[in-house]
C-alpha cells in the first residue's frame, strides 16, 4: 500500500450533482457498494485509504476539473478492447475454488487503446506456497474502475441511442399508418372509380340497345313513309280522275240548272198563284247551287296546291342532280389537273436530274484533266530536277577531277594531323593508365581496397539479381496470375486509363465492334452474340453467367471469339490448356484452387477460357489416374454454383468424351463447323488484306475501294536504285490482277479448308511473292501465283484428308444449322457443301467423272473420300 502512495489519479467524473442517476446507474453504483469493501479487503495493495480508487466516493470537495465525460470517444475505445482467455501461472494470484483458465484484459493491449486506464507498479512482492518471496518490477496495473465508468458511459451512449432509434420507429410506424390509411384511400377511390366505370359501360351499353332500337324504329318509319308516299301517289292520282268527273258532272248540272230555270220559269209562269213557295224554291236552288260552286273551288284550289307542291319536288331535284353533277365536274378536273402536275413535276425532276448528272460529268471530266494536268507538271518537275541533279553531279565529277591532285594534298594533310592527333592521345592515355597502375599496385592497401570493391561490387550484382529473381516469384506467386493461365487481358488502372483515352481519341474501336472484322456463319453469329448480349445484360445486372461449350473441328476461330465474347461482354478473359493440368499431378489441385481465388479476386468477372478440355475433363468411366480424378474433381466443385463472377467457356473437340458431371454444367452448347462458301469469301478478302494488301502496299480487297486500281508509278530517282529501299510494284495485265473474281474461285477451291488452314495458305502466298520479289526485282502478286500456292495447299489437305480417313468408308459433309446429340452418338466434322466443279456420284455404275476445266494454277477438284471431313 505504500508504493501505491503518491499515484496522481485522474478518474472520469462518474458521481456528483450532473450525474444522471438512472436505473443503471443505481444499480452498478449498488454493486460497487456491496463488493467494494470485499475487493478492498482482500488486495493487498488496496488495503489503505489512499489506494482506493477515489471515483467510487462521491466527495465533491477533493475533485477539480469536472467535466462530461466524451461517451463517443469512449464508445469507440470500448470497441478496440480486447478480451483474452488465459491460464495462470502462479497459484497465488486465483480464486482456489475456479479454474485456473478465465476471461480477462492485457494490460499491454489496453494501455495504446486507453492509456489512462493503465498505470506503472514499481515493484511488486509476494511469497509462493514455498515460502520464497518473489519480486516483479514495473508491473502494468490496470484501473478497474475505469474500465468499470466506461462500460458505464457506453451503456448511456446506447441508452440515449435507443431513445433516438424508438423515437425513429415511433416516427416510421406512424409514416407507415399514414401510407396504409393513404393507400385504403386510394382503395376506396379506386372501387368508386371501378364503380362509376361500371355504371359508364351499363349506361353505354342500354344507350347502344336504345340506339339499335332507335335505328330499328327508323327503318320501320322509312318502311311507312315510302308506304305513305306510294299511297299518297296513288290518291293523287285518283284525286285528278275525280277532278275530271266533277268538271264533267258541273257541266251537266249547269244544263240542268238551266232547263231547271227555263221550267221554273215556266212554272212560275203557269203558276203564279204560289209566288211564295216558288221564291223559297228558288232561294233553296240558288243555296244549292252556291254550295256546289264553293265545293267545285276548294278541290280546284287543293289540286292547285298538290300541283306546286310536286312541282318544288321536281325543281329541287333537278337541282339537287345538278350540284351533283357539278361537283363530280370540279372533282374530275381536279384529279386531271394534278395528274398533269404530277406529270409536269416528274417531267421537271427528269430534267433536272439530267441537268445534274451532265454537271457531275462535266466536273468528272475536268477534274480528271486537272489531276491529268497536274500528273503531267508533276512528272515534267520530277524531270527537271533529275536532268538538275545530274548536271549538278557531272559539275562536281568535273571539278573534282579537275583539281584531282590538289584535293589529294588536303586529304594527305588532314589524315596526318589526325594521325598525330591520336597517337597523342594515346600516349596521354597510356600514362594515366601506367600512373594508376603504378599507384594501386605499389601500394597494398590500394590494391587490397580496388579488389574488395570488385568482388564487393559483383557480389552486389550477383545478390541483388537473385533478390530480384526471388522477389518477382514471390510477388507472382501471390499477386501475379497463376501458372496454368497461359494469357489474360487483366490490366492496372494505368493500362485501363491508356486504352479509355485511346478510344476517346478513336485511335482505337469503341465498345461493341470487337465482333466487326470477325468472319461467321449468320445463324452462328446470331447465336454467339445473343449469348454474349445476355452475359453483359446479366453481368450489369449482377445476376449468375452460364457457362458455354465450343466445339467444332481444330482452327474454326474457337479461342478467338471466346476473346472477343469477353471483350464485348465487359469482362476479363483467362485462357488455359487442358493438357497443363496432367503434368502437375499432385500440384493440379493446388493450382486449380490458386486459378479459381484468382479468378474471384477481379473486379469485372472473368471469362475462364479451356482449350482442349478433353485432356483433364474427360468422363470418369475410362480409364485415368488420380492426379486427374481429383482435378476433374476440383473443377466439378468451383463449378457446380452458379456464379456471377466468371463464366467457363470450354472448347473442344470431342464432346462425347467429356465427363457428364462436367456437361451437366454447361448451359449452352454451340457448334463452330467448317466455313461455307459466304464465310470462306469473306476470309480470303481478310487475309488477303492483312498479308498482301497491307504490308506489300498493293490495290486491297475488302477495303471498299476498286479492286483493280493501279497503284502509283515510282519516281526513277536514285533512292528507289539504293539497297533496302521499297521494290516498285509492277503492273499487271488485266487478266492476271487479283480481284474479287479471283477470291471468289479460290474460295469455292478451298470447300473443307479450316479458317487457321486459310490463313496458312496466304502466308505461304506471301513468302511466294516476298521471294519473286527479290528475283524480279518489284512486287507483284498475281493471279498464276495465287492459283499456284492454293494448288499446293489444295493437295496438302487432300493428303492430310486421305490419310486421317483411310479406315472409314464414306466422306459426309454437313454445314451450319445441324443438332447432333454429341453426348450419345459423338460428333462428326462434316460440310455438305458439293464442289462446284464436281460431277455427282450415283450409287451404280463404275464410270470415271469427266475432267474438269478450271482457271490458270487451280487443280481440278479431287473426288470425294471416304470417311469424315
Amino acid at each position: 500500500g505504500e508504493v501505491g502512495r503518491g499515484w496522481e489519479q485522474k478518474p472520469l467524473c462518474a458521481a456528483g450533482p450532473r450525474m444522471d442517476w438512472t436505473g443503471a446507474g443505481r444499480a452498478v453504483v449498488l454493486l460497487l457498494v456491496i463488493f467494494g469493501p470485499q475487493l478492498a479487503s482482500t488486495n493487498w495493495l488496496l488495503q489503505c485509504s489512499s489506494c482506493v480508487d477515489q471515483s467510487l466516493y462521491s466527495d465533491q470537495k477533493i475533485k477539480n476539473n469536472i467535466e462530461d465525460a466524451d461517451l463517443q470517444t469512449i464508445m469507440q475505445q470500448l470497441k478496440h478492447i480486447k478480451i483474452r482467455e488465459f491460464d495462470h501461472g502462479e497459484d497465488e494470484f486465483y480464486n482456489k475454488f475456479f479454474s485456473k483458465r478465465q476471461l480477462g484484459i492485457m494490460a499491454h493491449e489496453l494501455q495504446p487503446v486507453m492509456p489512462t486506464a493503465v498505470g506503472i507498479l514499481p515493484e511488486r512482492r509476494w511469497t509462493n506456497p514455498k515460502g520464497v518471496t518473489n519480486q516483479t518490477k514495473n508491473v502494468m496495473l490496470i484501473r478497474e474502475t475505469h474500465l468499470l465508468m466506461a462500460a458505464l458511459g457506453g451503456v448511456q451512449l446506447l441508452a440515449k441511442k435507443a431513445d433516438i432509434w424508438d423515437e425513429s420507429i415511433a416516427k416510421l410506424f406512424k409514416e407507415n399508418a399514414d401510407i396504409v390509411a393513404e393507400q385504403e384511400d386510394n382503395r376506396r377511390k379506386r372501387e368508386d372509380m371501378l364503380q362509376q366505370i361500371v355504371r359508364a359501360v351499363a349506361k353505354v351499353e342500354v344507350m347502344q340497345h336504345g340506339f339499335a332500337k332507335t335505328e330499328e324504329t327508323v327503318h320501320k318509319m322509312e318502311g311507312y313513309v315510302r308506304q305513305f308516299k306510294e299511297l299518297q301517289e296513288e290518291r293523287h292520282a285518283r284525286y285528278i280522275k275525280r277532278f275530271d268527273e266533277i268538271t264533267n258532272k258541273s257541266a251537266e248540272q249547269d244544263e240542268v240548272i238551266e232547263r231547271f230555270k227555263q221550267d221554273f220559269r215556266a212554272a212560275v209562269d203557269r203558276e203564279a198563284r204560289a209566288d211564295l213557295v216558288e221564291k223559297r224554291k228558288k232561294a233553296e236552288a240558288e243555296v244549292e247551287v252556291q254550295l256546289v260552286k264553293r265545293s267545285i273551288e276548294k278541290l280546284r284550289w287543293e289540286e292547285e296546291q298538290n300541283t306546286i307542291r310536286l312541282r318544288n319536288d321536281e325543281q329541287r331535284k333537278s337541282e339537287e342532280h345538278s350540284t351533283q353533277k357539278h361537283h363530280e365536274r370540279v372533282a374530275y378536273e381536279t384529279a386531271q389537273k394534278k395528274a398533269a402536275d404530277l406529270e409536269t413535276m416528274s417531267s421537271q425532276e427528269d430534267s433536272n436530274m439530267r441537268q445534274q448528272a451532265q454537271k457531275h460529268k462535266d466536273e468528272k471530266e475536268l477534274l480528271e484533266m486537272r489531276l491529268k494536268s497536274d500528273e503531267r507538271r508533276a512528272e515534267m518537275g520530277v524531270q527537271e530536277a533529275i536532268e538538275k541533279q545530274k548536271i549538278e553531279e557531272e559539275g562536281k565529277i568535273k571539278a573534282a577531277r579537275e583539281n584531282e591532285d590538289v584535293n589529294k594534298r588536303m586529304m594527305q594533310a588532314e589524315q596526318e594531323e589526325k594521325k598525330n592527333q591520336l597517337l597523342a592521345a594515346i600516349k596521354a592515355t597510356a600514362e594515366i593508365v601506367a600512373q594508376w597502375v603504378q599507384t594501386i599496385f605499389l601500394q597494398p592497401t590500394n590494391l587490397a581496397l580496388l579488389i574488395g570493391s570488385v568482388v564487393t561490387c559483383l557480389g552486389g550484382i550477383y545478390l541483388m539479381r537473385e533478390l530480384a529473381i526471388l522477389l518477382r516469384e514471390q510477388l507472382n506467386k501471390r499477386l501475379g496470375r497463376p501458372s496454368l493461365v497461359r494469357m489474360t487481358n487483366r490490366r492496372g488502372f494505368f493500362q485501363q486509363l491508356g486504352i479509355g483515352l485511346l478510344r476517346l481519341l478513336r485511335l482505337r474501336p469503341p465498345r461493341g465492334a470487337e465482333f466487326n472484322d470477325v468472319v461467321l456463319h449468320p445463324k452462328l453469329r446470331q447465336q454467339v452474340m445473343r449469348l454474349a448480349d445476355a452475359t453483359s445484360s446479366a453481368k450489369k445486372r449482377h445476376m449468375p453467367l452460364q457457362h458455354a461449350m465450343f466445339y467444332g473441328p481444330p482452327g474454326t476461330g474457337k479461342t478467338m471469339v471466346a476473346q472477343r465474347f469477353a471483350e464485348y461482354s465487359g469482362l476479363e478473359y483467362a485462357i488455359m490448356s487442358g493438357g497443363d493440368v496432367a503434368p502437375l499431378e499432385e500440384q493440379a489441385v493446388t493450382e486449380l484452387h490458386k486459378l479459381f481465388k484468382w479468378v474471384h479476386r477481379s473486379k469485372k468477372g472473368v471469362l475462364l477460357f479451356i482449350d482442349e478440355a478433353d485432356a483433364f475433363l474427360a468422363s470418369r468411366k475410362n480409364v485415368m489416374s488420380e492426379s486427374l480424378r481429383n482435378a476433374l474433381t476440383t473443377m466439378l466443385y468451383h463449378t457446380g454454383t452458379p456464379s456471377s463472377q466468371f463464366m467457363l467457356v470450354i472448347a473442344t473437340n470431342r464432346p462425347h468424351d467429356l465427363d457428364s458431371a462436367m456437361l451437366d454444367r454447361l448451359d449452352e452448347a454451340i457448334e463452330f463447323g467448317l466455313p461455307d462458301l459466304e464465310a470462306r469469301k469473306g476470309m480470303v478478302q481478310l487475309y488477303y488484306d492483312k498479308y498482301i494488301a497491307k504490308p506489300l502496299k498493293l490495290p486491297m480487297i475488302s477495303s471498299g475501294a476498286p479492286m483493280l486500281k493501279k497503284p502509283q508509278k515510282p519516281t526513277s530517282t536514285l533512292r528507289s536504285r539504293l539497297p533496302g529501299s521499297p521494290k516498285p510494284i509492277i503492273d499487271l495485265p488485266k487478266d492476271e490482277q487479283v480481284n474479287e473474281e479471283a477470291m471468289a474461285v479460290v474460295a469455292e477451291r478451298i470447300a473443307g479448308f479450316s479458317g487457321r488452314e486459310i490463313s496458312k495458305l496466304f502466308t505461304s502466298l506471301q513468302t511466294h511473292v516476298l521471294y519473286n520479289s527479290v528475283r524480279q526485282h518489284g512486287i507483284v502478286c498475281s493471279r498464276t501465283m495465287l492459283y499456284e500456292v492454293v494448288s499446293q495447299k489444295y493437295k496438302q489437305h487432300a493428303a492430310k484428308l486421305r490419310r486421317h480417313n483411310a479406315a472409314t468408308c464414306h466422306w459426309q459433309v454437313a454445314e451450319h444449322g445441324r443438332t447432333t446429340d454429341f453426348q450419345v452418338s459423338g460428333y462428326e466434322y462434316s460440310h455438305c457443301e458439293q464442289n462446284p466443279d464436281e460431277p455427282e456420284h450415283t450409287n451404280g455404275g463404275d464410270k470415271k467423272p469427266a475432267r474438269q476445266v478450271s482457271p490458270k494454277g487451280v487443280p481440278p477438284p479431287i473426288p470425294r473420300l471416304n470417311g469424315a471431313a
